[in-house]
Order: C-alpha cells, then sequence, then structure tokens
C-alpha cells in the first residue's frame, strides 16, 4: 500500500495523472539541485519556475476555459507533497506562485485576466500575496498600508513583510486600507501592483540561512502608483477575501510538512537497513528502530489530520478547528520526526550528502507562516466548547 493511498483513491483518474507527472518532474535533475543549492546556501535556480510553468502546473487550479486544469484543492496538495518530499521550501515557495494564478483566474475581472493570467500562466509574471507587515505581522487588523486614491489609478505606501518569493515577483495582491490616516475610513481593499524597482518601490532580502528558497523579502512602498485595473477586491470585502483563505493555506503547509516528514524516515529507513553496526543492521537494534517507530506513528496520524481537514476544505464544509489542529500537529510532528531521523543515521544523517538538514530547516518556518503554533492553538481552544462540548456535533453523532 501507498503512502497516499488514502489521498489519491478520492482524485479522479486525470488528477492522479497529474501528481504522478509532478512526482516525476520532481525526481533527478531538479531533486539534485534542490540538495546542492541548499548546501551552498543559495536559493533554487528560478528557471525551474519556467519548467514547471510550461509542464502546465501553475495553471493546476485555473478554470479550464483559461487553459488551466481546474484541479480539486486535494490534487492541489498532493502535487504539493510529491515536491515538498524534496524540498518543503520550493513546495511552499512554487505552489505559492501557483496559489496567486488561480486567484486571478477565478477571482479575478476580465480585465485582471487580460493583463495578466497568460504571463502567469507561462512563469513570465511571478505574482505572490502580501498581507504581513512588519507590526503585525498575522494580525491583518493592525495594518498600516494606506491606498489614496489619485487620477487613473491610486497611491500606495507602506511596507509589507515576510513575503514569499519577494525577491523574483513582478506583481503583488497587496491588503492595504484606503484613504488618508484621520479621514475616518477603516475599509481595507487588495491591489494587484506591478512592481518595478526604483524611487517609489524597493525590495529587501530577509535573510534566512538554509532556507533561502523562500526567498523572503520586505517589499516598501512610497506613493507607488498602481492604474485603476489593479483594483482587486474592493474596499469592505478584502479582509474577509483574505481571511477565507487562511483555512486552505494552512491545512496547504500541514499537507507538506507530512510530506517532508515521509521523506525523511524513508531515507533514514533505508540508511539504517544498510549500515552494519555491532554484527548487524542499525534497523535491527531496539533502541534505533523504535525511535523510527515513534516517527511513523507520529506520522500516520498527521496525515490522518491532514486529509480530515483537506476532505472538509474541498467539501464547503466548516474547518476552522480542523485545518487549526492539522497545521499546528503537522508542524510539530515534521520538526520532532525530522530531527529524530536526523540523529538516527547519526553525523552522516547532518552531511551534505543527505537532505535531512535540509529539511529540516525549512520545515521549521512552516510553524511561523499562516498563524504561529501559538496563534492555532488560542483558535483551537476558542472552539472547544462548540467543537467538543456536550451539544457538539460530535456528542450528537456518538449517541
Amino acid at each position: 500500500m501507498n503512502f497516499y493511498d488514502s489521498y489519491d483513491a478520492l482524485l479522479t483518474p486525470e488528477e492522479r495523472d497529474l501528481v504522478a507527472a509532478a512526482s516525476a518532474f520532481c525526481q533527478g535533475e531538479f531533486r539534485s539541485h534542490l540538495l546542492d543549492s541548499h548546501n551552498q546556501n543559495k536559493p533554487y535556480d528560478t528557471a525551474w519556475i519556467g519548467k514547471w510553468a510550461q509542464a502546465g502546473f501553475l495553471g493546476l487550479q485555473t478554470p479550464r476555459q483559461f487553459g488551466g486544469h481546474d484541479a480539486s484543492f486535494l490534487c492541489k496538495i498532493r502535487v504539493a507533497q510529491a515536491m515538498a518530499e524534496h524540498s518543503f521550501a520550493a513546495a511552499f515557495a512554487i505552489n505559492n506562485l501557483q496559489g496567486s494564478v488561480t486567484r486571478v483566474a477565478r477571482q479575478g475581472s476580465d480585465k485582471h485576466r487580460e493583463e495578466l493570467l497568460e504571463g502567469m500562466l507561462g512563469g513570465a509574471i511571478l505574482c505572490a500575496p502580501a498581507m504581513s507587515e512588519p507590526g503585525g505581522g498575522s494580525d491583518l487588523g493592525a495594518l498600516t498600508t494606506r491606498a489614496r486614491r489619485v487620477d487613473g489609478g491610486w497611491r500606495i505606501s507602506g511596507t509589507k513583510s515576510w513575503i514569499t518569493n519577494g525577491q523574483i515577483i513582478q506583481c503583488a495582491n497587496v491588503l492595504s486600507r484606503i484613504g488618508d490616516p484621520g479621514d475616518g475610513v477603516e475599509e481595507t481593499a487588495s491591489f494587484l501592483v506591478p512592481l518595478a524597482d526604483g524611487a517609489t518601490f524597493r525590495r529587501e532580502e530577509i535573510y534566512m540561512p538554509g532556507a533561502r528558497s523562500f526567498r523572503l523579502s520586505h517589499l516598501t512602498f512610497q506613493d507607488h502608483f498602481v492604474p485603476d485595473w489593479g483594483l482587486f477586491t474592493p474596499p469592505g470585502q478584502a479582509l474577509k477575501a483574505s481571511m477565507a483563505s487562511v483555512n486552505s493555506a494552512r491545512v496547504h503547509v500541514a499537507a507538506m510538512c507530512v510530506a517532508s516528514t515521509r521523506s525523511a524516515l524513508s531515507e533514514a529507513v533505508v540508511y539504517a537497513q544498510g549500515r552494519q553496526a555491532f554484527g548487524k543492521s542499525l534497523i535491527r537494534h531496539q533502541g534505533l528502530a523504535w525511535e523510527l517507530a515513534e516517527v511513523s506513528l507520529r506520522l500516520e496520524a498527521a496525515s490522518a489530520l491532514v486529509l480530515r481537514a483537506a476532505i472538509a476544505v474541498q467539501s464547503g464544509a466548516p474547518a476552522l478547528t480542523l485545518a487549526a489542529q492539522a497545521k499546528k500537529f503537522a508542524v510539530d510532528v515534521a520538526v520532532w520526526g525530522i530531527d529524530q531521523c536526523l540523529r538516527a543515521m547519526g553525523a552522516t544523517g547532518a552531511s551534505a550528502m543527505h537532505r535531512l538538514a535540509m529539511l529540516s530547516a525549512e520545515t521549521r518556518l512552516a510553524a511561523f507562516g499562516d498563524g504561529t503554533s501559538e496563534m492555532l492553538l488560542d483558535r483551537i481552544g476558542k472552539g472547544l466548547a462548540a467543537e467538543y462540548g456536550p451539544s457538539s456535533p460530535a456528542k450528537e453523532i456518538s449517541k
């Protein structure tokens, strides 16, 4: 039985073919390049984004009428998992780009698609969401970025931080307040902002040793002009729209953590089978076998929780608590489990020959994106009465 069979059984035959194609893409040269880049403390080469686009994967969830595959959410996370087995950071970053293509294709106007979609599908225009700020982090209610109306468009001022792919994008979906401070207007809107470094826009890398493939960046705007067509989500709707995508994003991250952990466990098991110590293979030493057995146990539990949450997101069922639980637990399992696998291999596990050190460095950042672990526990805690109280659906079903 394949580890992902329970996921793949819910996909269409065409979607399973897409997952197989994504898995094949990530083997060989790309897999080697990801590890080599990490060992040189460099991000992966952006040429691979173009190759991924040429293979049709930036249009994974784009409707067929616009040239995409119109794939399901479960297919999206399975494609992400196919890459996360080789590099969590590359999977997170490239699928972040794909998500922006999906938003423009599905939620954008005819003008948005006319200006951007063809370039985005082909990888010529890379776009990423830009919501977090230096003083706000995940607190989107603390936004200070402002957009004011001018002839022919808007002028945006403010700084966005922790922007994945911020070093390479040509467009950003910027969440902003509208109007001038003190004018009493507190509505938010989002804008598709064309980016060109210059007097009104600059970017600064947030240097992350061992995890540079995220290409994290600060983006600073100073009266940066956005044409009229750049308004994406109208005032009063943007904050709600941004929050609506949080559940799926959390499950997406959790699914990639599961894949990276499974990859690490596989590598450790293969090594332990082949390495001899004291007259027998490492895997036959009870202490080491039990350590890896514990990793497998928590991995299976995380995978089951992620699948349950993914099904809820795909079906439109309530998933606020499930998504928070899936991300918190899957991240914890990845951070702990990959470290266990690395230690089981001894010093060689931390060497450049294996990808465990890379997976360890990259998955640790998963604890901070789309809600910190502490925020997720707070979210879960607030839902305890509704989810697990005497009159909760779970209690009713069990009667």
